[in-house]
């Protein structure tokens, strides 16, 4: 309870930066989650020695050590549909890594290529100089 206690002004000044980046993500109407704009706040606050990392770190470790706590109703979820740790849910599985797969090749493949392209180009008008 004392830990609780003692890390509580730290959980308050995470809340903060979450709070603050899910304003400026509804102000802005950014279509990234606020709670991920928080996060590169503090980031940059911490890399700009505008807060300390000990006025974060007892705050964020129990966070981190009780993290469990926060999937338990994913997991539960999940119990709502059964077929999803069955055959169907393989399935689906291989549908979504196969899909994930072809969009990094194929985004890998198109940026190489135009990589290339941009070389030849600048390759091209060296030359001509």
């Amino acid at each position: 309870m004392k830990r609780w206690l003692s890390a509580l002004p730290q959980i308050l000044l995470l809340l903060m930066f979450a709070w603050a980046g899910k304003w400026l993500s509804a102000v802005w109407q950014l279509h990234v989650p606020g709670s991920l704009i928080g996060m590169v706040l503090l980031f940059l606050c911490l890399q700009l020695g505008w807060i300390r990392l000990n006025w974060v770190e007892a705050g964020a470790t129990l966070l981190f050590s009780q993290m469990i706590l926060f999937f338990v109703p994913a997991i539960a979820g999940i119990m709502q549909y059964p077929w999803l740790l069955g055959i169907k849910g393989l399935l689906v599985l291989i549908v979504v890594v196969s899909g994930a797969a072809l969009v990094m090749i194929s985004t890998g493949v198109l940026a190489e290529r135009v990589f290339r392209a941009g070389e030849v180009k600048q390759h091209d008008s060296v030359e001509n100089m």
